[in-house]
């Protein structure tokens, strides 16, 4: 039955972390990779791709979290897969595209579950390898809010994360290794190497040991023959150890070498039944970037145009508005030194002014239909058009502009053609008639100014 495997390494220094992210990312080279497949790798957290101890300690600035030993550890990397034959392959040897498998997704679930999804900050799928696997990155901080490596992976909860596991992945056919197994997985790095060593080291480790014959020594005088004997016996046992260890650890290189390269084999055959279809894969990548190639320089060619018209609209504005502002410059030094304004700048003065003056006297004519007592009423209707009222004496009164600064007196004003202050007797006369005839006053029209 195949077995669900979880692996879990501390990253305790920042090289470390950095080396992660290198290898995750194929920023350096991977002996055991297929540069062909690396396109088939995503990472579903951290899609920028940036260094994970950047992301870590954000995650600590995030909750006010500042760690208590410098040499406390921020990262964990979890590695999730399965044995080699937990994975369907095709007629090529290939496993099909995990990338929005159920697999993938129950894992991204008991990650999630496991240390909060927060806390996650890399979730990567390596697809360009024999078997596919995924690299998962836990900021260690425990339910109650600290950072703490030794709490959140103690042995007890490493022991339970792998029966957790091993359910998790119970539906995708998986099951749980042998509990409390001192087993050990043998470091791939370390079949890197052994497939990489030179022939003359090869012949060298092959080579018989040269053992030379056992002399027994001289008895010493006053020594007797037990004890000669267990000396000897002593000093043989101790020879034949050191003899045994020898032939031990050659034995161990050689069945290192030799799995490096029964596993090279392996690789080199499922190569070649990838060879034949990644080859058609270049071509159509090929002619698809291609594709992707034109469009994106039209788009760009688009845009620089674009930007260039703008550039074009943004100088000419700016040249109006510098010319603007001299000639406003020049207006007020002209009043400030005593000199007459030209014709041109009076006359498109007084006819803002006299526009203005245009408005206020229709909301005016419009004011004096309502009731009113005083010039005071109108007070709320000439804020809320940004005219300011001063009253100067019963018989004057002032409005001013509160943004464009324009004054115009109660002699100015002629609504309906006629002096504003007597239609405003006139209006107050009326409405006090009505009330002494006992009719409700006109309520009808409003002001807009």
């Amino acid at each position: 039955m195949p077995y669900a495997i979880l692996l879990v390494s501390k990253l305790t220094t920042p090289g470390m972390a950095t080396s992660a992210t290198q290898h995750n990312y194929r920023l350096e080279e991977t002996p055991n990779a297929d540069p062909a497949q690396t396109w088939r790798n995503m990472d579903y957290v951290n899609f920028e791709r940036r260094p994970y101890l950047d992301l870590a300690n954000e995650r600590l600035a995030e909750i006010n979290l500042v760690p208590r030993r410098r040499d406390a550890v921020r990262l964990v990397e979890l590695v999730l897969t399965a044995s080699a034959d937990g994975f369907p392959r095709g007629a090529d040897g290939r496993v099909p595209d995990l990338f929005d498998s159920p697999w993938l997704k129950d894992n991204f679930k008991f990650v999630e579950k496991q240390f909060g999804a927060k806390n996650v900050v890399g979730f990567m799928l390596h697809q360009d390898e024999i078997t596919p696997h995924l690299h998962v990155l836990v900021v260690p901080i425990t339910s109650d809010g600290r950072l703490s490596c030794r709490d959140v992976f103690s042995p007890a909860r490493l022991h339970q994360l792998q029966t957790d596991y091993a359910e998790a992945m119970a539906p995708h056919g998986l099951a749980r290794g042998i509990k409390y197994s001192t087993a050990k997985h043998e470091d791939v790095r370390r079949y890197h190497g052994a497939q990489q060593m030179s022939k003359e080291q090869l012949t060298e480790l092959a080579r018989p040991l040269v053992i030379a014959p056992y002399q027994l020594p001289v008895p010493p005088e006053r020594m007797t023959m037990e004890q000669y004997r267990q000396e000897s016996q002593a000093a043989f046992n101790s020879q034949l150890a050191r003899l045994q260890a020898q032939t031990n650890q050659k034995i161990g290189q050689l069945a290192t070498v030799a799995t490096a390269n029964a596993y090279e084999r392996e690789r080199a055959r499922v190569l070649e039944k990838r060879l034949a279809s990644s080859q058609n894969l270049v071509v159509e990548t090929h002619a698809e970037l291609t594709t992707q190639k034109g469009t994106l320089t039209a788009q760009v060619q688009q845009l620089q145009q674009e930007l260039s018209t703008r550039t074009a609209e943004l100088a000419e504005q700016k040249a109006l508005t510098t010319k603007a502002h001299l000639n406003h410059l020049r207006a007020v030094m002209k009043h400030l030194q005593g000199e007459p304004l030209s014709e041109k700048l009076t006359a498109w003065g007084q006819g803002q002014r006299q526009t203005h003056q245009a408005g206020i006297e229709r909301g005016l004519a419009k004011q004096l239909l309502k009731p009113i007592e005083q010039v005071a009423d109108m007070v709320p209707v000439l804020l809320k058009n940004s005219y300011v009222l001063e009253v100067i004496s019963p018989e004057k009164f002032t409005l001013t502009h509160e943004k464009n600064g324009m004054r115009f007196s109660s002699d100015e004003l002629r609504p309906n053609g006629r002096d504003f202050l007597e239609q405003l007797r006139e209006a107050v006369g009326k409405r006090k008639a009505q009330e002494r005839a006992g009719q409700a006053p006109n309520r009808d029209g409003g002001i807009e100014l």
